[in-house]
């Protein structure tokens, strides 16, 4: 049992994840909007980092490509 425990708490707080998505503006310029989350709770905040990004980027006037 104890070694489960171990093993579940090591696999929640390893591992990583990243998104990313390329923004272009009418000029032609190209932004990048890039997130990483290490572990359990950081993969889960990756998603709304890259979401206030977009956001940003589009009121800078962007669209994703």
């Amino acid at each position: 049992m104890r070694s489960a425990l171990f093993l579940v708490f090591i696999l929640a707080f390893t591992g990583c994840t990243t998104e990313r998505v390329i923004l272009s503006n009418p000029q032609g310029d190209e932004l990048t909007c890039e997130t990483r989350g290490y572990g359990f709770f950081g993969s889960v905040s990756v998603r709304n980092q890259l979401q206030q990004c977009i956001a940003e980027a589009e009121k800078r006037g962007y669209r994703i490509r």
